[in-house]
């Protein structure tokens, strides 16, 4: 199972080291990776950069967990809560979930004020039209 976290990169995030909302997504991947208890268990966290046209060097594009099973994974929505709750909810995160038990790995997320960014791609679960990779049901 595999989800990943980004924002969206609009004009103003443009500059710098990818704007204001690269540095939420920064934090939130050195948040990921200072946890002790995903660490533990296994959770691997990774991240893509990306050249964006303007921008001084490569931007943070997304931040990801692999996660082993899906309990791991509920263990990632309760520290990305953690994480969110103590930004005071400052930018705008989504997230994407590939595996199994997406929707319930997906409802946790959603509770926690995180947007589902597979429902602005139409809610197929796989940016190639289909289903999830482990045809489970997307939203």
């Amino acid at each position: 199972m595999e989800i990943r976290f980004s924002v969206p990169q609009g004009v103003e995030d443009t500059g710098g080291e990818g704007g204001e909302n690269a540095k939420e997504l920064a934090s939130l991947r050195d948040w990921l990776e200072d946890d002790d208890e995903l660490r533990s268990a296994g959770a691997r966290v990774e991240s893509a950069y990306a050249d964006r046209p303007g921008a001084m060097g490569d931007v943070l594009e997304w931040v990801g967990v692999a996660c082993g099973a899906a309990s791991l994974a509920i263990d990632v929505t309760h520290s990305v809560r953690a994480w969110w709750r103590s930004r005071g909810h400052d930018g705008e995160i989504t997230f994407v979930v590939r595996g199994e038990d997406v929707d319930r790995i997906r409802g946790l997320l959603h509770d926690a004020g995180l947007s589902d960014g597979d429902s602005d791609r139409g809610g197929d679960g796989d940016s190639n039209g289909g289903s999830d990779r482990d045809g489970g049901a997307s939203r």
